[in-house]
């Protein structure tokens, strides 16, 4: 069949010339006709007045050649007049090509998160958490702590009420805590995440919703229902211990979560810190193992005042990780506290004060506390209470333990004395030993934990209290 008359008849391809031979030069591209100025003023470069001499066709980047059929993807002929390389030699491959710009737009980071928190950075000088989701100037992460218990043992004598982990053989949820944080255009951090079966009836409840302002590191300001800076272990998130449990004396005497603000700063990557803030008044539990009551404040502040407290930090060998335990078997570090509480409440007054120091060196971890507060009843209680006089109370906390790294385990051991009234001599005086081992499946995200625990009272009967405790957790 002919070829139509408009058709360009068909050219043999060329042979291959032999090795020795150098590949024909492509002729140069044509050289563009500039644009009469007169004629298309538009044509004119900017900055270059109308009139001027129009710079020569020669000083333009040669036209871009296409490279020749078998080609790798993406190769290119060099520019005209440059050497070719020999017959059969292969191509370099073209150069990735670069984000508008020349440069990828750098990662975002996470503000920093009060202390306490569950949106707090996860690994040791992290800048945020290890899974989180960028969308243009807002970052976002998922909040998920699961604690499934196990209690395969609990003396009969074992009351939640009083502190112990189990009353009784068999399972327990925990925590199942579940919310997002994030941080808007890299300096306005927020969280909220709510404990889906936060009370005996399993009902969900608030577990923190704030906002902050963490634009300038000597004053980063925190609004909301937040950890109260006060008491290392407390300040821990609760995924973030060595052992299951935290000390007694700090669930019974740190008052965690309020609503309120604080502002804090940090100097000289934290070898000092500051904290200052004001919350809702404090609202103690008759029970003292009961500890304060998390209030939510979802109807403002109804029947007490307001609370004042100050927290001074040093970490002079660098910024202290996230957990009690030494994960990363860092170098040496040391962590210290002193902090200062007044809640002038409707129901009680209350002082409180604590001092706390933790040290991490190559695996090994080491943790003392001290805690002390004093209840005063006020004459004209807007809540009803049983309290009639003055109470003071003292907790003392050790605790040490080791991690290697290389098996993923960890073991810990921890001694607490407390005595819930120095003007009383009872059996809620006393003092526990606690002994753990955790297996860390990924990092801190997924752990198994074994704990037992062994009470002494110090004076009347001798209660039937130990306990032993399993624990697989999840913390996002």
């Amino acid at each position: 069949m002919c070829a139509p008359a408009s058709a360009q008849p068909v050219q043999p391809l060329p042979v291959k010339p032999p090795a020795a031979d150098p590949l024909p030069l492509l002729p140069p591209a044509a050289p563009t006709v500039p644009e009469d100025p007169a004629t298309n003023p538009a044509a004119v470069a900017p900055g270059v007045p109308a009139g001027a001499a129009t710079p020569p066709a020669a000083a333009a980047p040669p036209a871009a050649t296409p490279p020749p059929a078998g080609s790798p993807p993406g190769a290119a002929l060099p520019s005209p007049g440059a050497a070719l390389p020999p017959a059969g030699a292969t191509l370099p491959p073209a150069a990735p090509a670069l984000p508008p710009g020349g440069a990828a737009p750098p990662a975002a980071a996470a503000a920093p998160a009060p202390a306490g928190s569950d949106a707090a950075p996860a690994a040791d000088g992290a800048a945020g958490p290890p899974f989180q989701l960028s969308i243009g100037r807002l970052l976002l992460a998922p909040l998920v702590l699961v604690q499934a218990q196990a209690a395969p043992y609990a003396g009969e004598d074992a009351f939640l009420q009083a502190g112990d982990v189990a009353e009784g053989q068999g399972f327990r949820m925990r925590r199942a805590r579940v919310g997002f944080a994030g941080t808007l255009a890299g300096f306005v951090p927020f969280a909220i995440s709510g404990e889906l079966a936060g009370g005996a009836d399993a009902s969900a409840r608030l577990s923190e919703a704030w906002i902050g302002y963490a634009h300038f590191p000597f004053a980063h300001l925190y609004f909301g229902a937040h950890d109260v800076p006060f008491s290392r272990s407390a300040m821990t998130g609760a995924g973030e211990g060595a052992l299951i449990e935290r000390p007694l004396a700090v669930r019974a005497m740190a008052p965690f979560r309020q609503v309120g603000l604080h502002v804090e700063g940090h100097f000289h990557d934290r070898a000092f810190s500051y904290f200052a803030g004001m919350f809702n008044g404090f609202q103690r539990s008759d029970q003292f193992f009961a500890g304060y009551v998390e209030n939510a404040a979802s109807l403002g502040n109804r029947f007490d005042n307001v609370a004042y407290v100050a927290r001074l930090a040093t970490e002079p060998l660098g910024p202290m990780p996230r957990s009690i335990q030494d994960l990363a078997v860092s170098r040496p570090r040391l962590g210290a506290g002193a902090s200062y509480f007044f809640s002038d409440g409707g129901t009680r007054d209350i002082h409180g004060v604590g001092a706390d120091v933790l040290l991490h060196a190559a695996g090994a971890h080491a943790l003392v506390e001290l805690l002390w507060n004093q209840s005063d009843p006020e004459r004209a209680p807007t809540q009803p209470t049983g309290q009639l006089a003055p109470v003071t109370s003292l907790g003392l906390v050790g605790e040490v333990g080791y991690f290697v790294r290389r098996i993923k385990l960890g073991v810990s051991a921890r001694f607490e004395w407390l005595d819930p009234n120095l003007d009383l001599s009872d059996e809620t005086d006393g003092w526990a030993l606690t002994a753990g081992a955790s297996y860390h499946f990924i990092d801190n995200v997924l752990k198994a934990q074994a704990d037992f625990t062994h009470r002494q009272e110090a004076h009347g009967v001798a209660l039937e209290n130990d306990a032993v405790a399993l624990q697989l957790q999840l913390n996002l």
